[in-house]
């Protein structure tokens, strides 16, 4: 879940930036839950771990904590080739559902 009173604190009084930086994130990330699970589907590990390399860089951008340390989780787990990795994706591809629909994507 975004934290906006960090999200806000963090560019204080810049409440448009806040919006225009929520809306490029739900722009570019609208297609990605089913991107990892079709990467999931297909056993794609090396797709996984690059769409889990991308959210994590960006959750941590909008004050995502939750999704940020599951991308991480995600990341590493795919790149070591661990048996979670798979499930680990699709979980993330639920979260990053939840942060687009907060965002009102």
């Amino acid at each position: 879940m975004i934290q906006r009173d960090q999200l806000e604190s963090r560019y204080a009084g810049r409440a448009a930036f806040v919006e225009r930086l929520l809306g490029v994130f739900a722009h570019t990330y609208a297609a990605v839950p089913g991107e990892l699970r079709l990467a999931v589907e297909s056993g794609d590990s090396v797709g996984v771990a690059r769409l889990a390399h991308m959210i994590k860089g960006s959750a941590g951008n909008i004050m995502d904590h939750d999704l940020l340390a599951l991308a991480r989780k995600t990341e590493q787990a795919t790149r070591e080739m661990r048996p979670e990795s798979m499930g680990l994706a699709l979980d993330l591809a639920d979260a990053l559902d939840l942060t687009l629909a907060g965002i009102g994507t």
